[in-house]
């Protein structure tokens, strides 16, 4: 597979400038989009500041199996642990076990890069030497409906002057498929607590929010697919995780404990705004009220809490939920 991306970088004239770059990967029972995962690894721009991709197969069926296998005698920079029942931080801390270059890049097993990715990153770092993570915009599409695009939203946190606070009210989000980090840092702030099974990149964040500066390019380098079960599962057991994370982190940095109202109710409201997307009219009025009650003064959740119950539009919330209604109906659902 990466054969004549490894002759193409031998022959090139320019110089290979820049940091060297290991990929951590997990996967479990991706075998349907591993491939495409692989392949916007290897299409990279600066594939040849690439030194190695580390998947951790966490258990995955035989189907999945047989398709990392095949990767394996295809690129010779990709190397798979196979494994099991680890979960998914501490499946990535086992990945960079095996790294040795002085930045980790993420990419879960179902998610695509865009060809210059890492060339923006490491033009990033270089403007912004001081920099511990790199972290970018990126797009959603519909697993079910590839048409359905959306560009989502980042908050810049790149000039915060207190980025731990900026970053615990505000987030990004942060999409782990879109980050780079320092390998050194990584490795200082504990890497991925394996304790905490969702959202662990959060917290990962948050302690790295205390010791680096954040660097973001606001631009969509990332393709996230979307399954249709990830928007529908749980979403009431999403702010119990909300909780735990947002408290774990005040119990580290107790300055943070004051703002705990605020981050969840932001949190409530964003879960409404996912409930809007998907029609669910009675659970957005739950999250939009609960936000309000978390926080009375914020003017977002108090928007958000009125205009639901007014009948108002809530704008792009409204055109992602008609285009996602067309793209069932258009296939049946």
């Amino acid at each position: 597979m990466d054969t004549a991306a490894d002759t193409a970088i031998t022959t090139a004239t320019r110089p290979l400038a820049g940091p060297t770059i290991d990929v951590i990967m997990t996967c479990y029972n991706e075998g349907a989009y591993i491939t495409p995962a692989i392949d916007s690894i290897i299409n990279q721009t600066r594939y040849d500041l690439i030194e190695r991709i580390v998947v951790v197969d966490d258990g995955s069926r035989p189907d999945t199996i047989e398709v990392l296998k095949g990767l394996e005698a295809r690129c010779s920079r990709l190397k798979v642990i196979y494994s099991g029942g680890n979960g998914l931080p501490k499946a990535r801390n086992l990945a960079a076990d095996h790294c040795t270059s002085d930045w980790i890049a993420i990419l879960d097993g179902d998610d695509i890069w865009t060809e210059d990715k890492i060339e923006a990153q490491v033009a990033a770092i270089a403007a912004r030497p001081d920099a511990g993570l790199v972290y970018t915009g990126f797009l959603q599409f519909d697993n079910e409906s590839p048409d359905n695009r959306a560009v989502a939203h980042v908050n810049d946190l790149s000039q915060s002057s207190d980025l731990l606070r900026d970053y615990f009210l505000k987030e990004g989000p942060i999409i782990p498929s879109t980050i780079m980090v320092r390998r050194d840092l990584f490795e200082q702030v504990g890497r991925f607590d394996a304790k905490i099974k969702v959202f662990e990149d959060t917290e990962f964040y948050g302690r790295m929010a205390d010791v680096c500066t954040f660097c973001c390019i606001d631009k969509p380098l990332l393709q996230k697919r979307v399954h249709a079960n990830s928007i529908t599962a749980k979403r009431q057991e999403m702010m119990a995780h909300h909780a735990f994370v947002a408290f774990h982190l005040a119990a580290r940095f107790p300055r943070l404990y004051p703002l705990v109202p605020r981050r969840l109710s932001e949190r409530a409201r964003k879960l409404g705004n996912t409930a809007v997307e998907l029609a669910s009219d009675a659970e957005a009025a739950r999250f939009y009220r609960l936000a309000v009650q978390l926080s009375p003064l914020s003017w977002r959740a108090q928007l958000s809490f009125w205009a639901h119950r007014l009948g108002l539009p809530l704008g792009a919330m409204k055109k992602r939920a008609a285009a996602r209604r067309e793209g069932q109906a258009a296939h049946g659902q």
